[in-house]
Protein backbone atom coordinates (compact mmCIF):
# COMPACT_ATOMS: atom_id res chain seq x y z
CA UNK A 1 0.00 0.00 0.00
CA UNK A 2 2.88 2.82 0.71
CA UNK A 3 4.72 1.69 -1.89
CA UNK A 4 2.79 4.49 -3.83
CA UNK A 5 3.83 6.76 -1.45
CA UNK A 6 6.13 8.03 -3.82
CA UNK A 7 4.79 7.00 -7.31
CA UNK A 8 3.13 9.55 -9.81
CA UNK A 9 -0.18 11.36 -8.30
CA UNK A 10 -2.75 11.01 -10.78
CA UNK A 11 -3.83 14.02 -12.94
CA UNK A 12 -5.04 16.52 -10.90
CA UNK A 13 -3.97 15.66 -7.53
CA UNK A 14 -0.40 17.30 -6.08
CA UNK A 15 1.71 15.13 -4.80
CA UNK A 16 1.28 16.46 -1.33
CA UNK A 17 -2.57 15.22 -1.40
CA UNK A 18 -1.62 12.04 -3.15
CA UNK A 19 1.04 11.44 0.01
CA UNK A 20 -1.61 12.33 2.18
CA UNK A 21 -4.24 9.98 0.45
CA UNK A 22 -1.83 6.84 0.69
CA UNK A 23 -1.10 7.69 4.27
CA UNK A 24 -4.63 7.94 5.51
CA UNK A 25 -5.51 4.79 3.43
CA UNK A 26 -2.75 2.78 5.11
CA UNK A 27 -3.55 4.63 8.93
CA UNK A 28 -7.37 2.89 7.88
CA UNK A 29 -6.06 -0.37 6.91
CA UNK A 30 -4.36 -0.92 10.02
CA UNK A 31 -7.34 0.72 12.23
CA UNK A 32 -9.76 -1.89 10.24
CA UNK A 33 -7.58 -4.68 11.31
CA UNK A 34 -7.34 -3.41 14.86
CA UNK A 35 -11.14 -2.81 15.22
CA UNK A 36 -11.50 -6.28 13.53
CA UNK A 37 -9.35 -7.93 15.66
CA UNK A 38 -11.24 -11.09 17.49
CA UNK A 39 -11.65 -10.29 21.10
CA UNK A 40 -13.99 -11.76 23.48
CA UNK A 41 -15.75 -8.44 23.94
CA UNK A 42 -18.98 -7.53 22.85
CA UNK A 43 -20.08 -5.35 20.16
CA UNK A 44 -19.45 -1.97 22.87
CA UNK A 45 -15.45 -2.63 22.56
CA UNK A 46 -16.18 -2.34 18.41
CA UNK A 47 -17.87 1.13 19.22
CA UNK A 48 -15.49 1.96 21.57
CA UNK A 49 -12.37 0.89 18.91
CA UNK A 50 -14.48 2.89 16.08
CA UNK A 51 -14.87 6.14 18.05
CA UNK A 52 -10.55 5.70 19.10
CA UNK A 53 -9.73 5.41 15.63
CA UNK A 54 -12.25 8.34 14.76
CA UNK A 55 -10.32 10.33 16.92
CA UNK A 56 -6.37 9.10 16.32
CA UNK A 57 -6.50 8.26 12.37
CA UNK A 58 -5.28 11.65 11.33
CA UNK A 59 -2.18 11.54 13.96
CA UNK A 60 -1.60 7.83 12.30
CA UNK A 61 -1.24 8.92 9.04
CA UNK A 62 1.01 11.94 10.08
CA UNK A 63 3.06 9.01 11.99
CA UNK A 64 2.81 6.80 8.66
CA UNK A 65 3.71 10.17 6.49
CA UNK A 66 6.78 11.13 9.63
CA UNK A 67 8.27 7.40 8.90
CA UNK A 68 8.40 7.51 4.88
CA UNK A 69 9.50 10.76 4.56
CA UNK A 70 13.00 9.95 6.65
CA UNK A 71 12.90 6.69 4.28
CA UNK A 72 13.20 8.44 1.85
CA UNK A 73 15.56 11.20 4.06
CA UNK A 74 17.89 7.68 4.54
CA UNK A 75 17.47 6.52 1.40
CA UNK A 76 18.67 9.38 -1.02
CA UNK A 77 21.21 10.48 1.26
CA UNK A 78 20.41 14.14 2.10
Amino acid sequence: MVNDYFGIPPVGVTREQHKRTVAVAAALAVAKESVSASTSANGSKAAWDLQAVANEIANLADAIQDALETEDVNYSGE
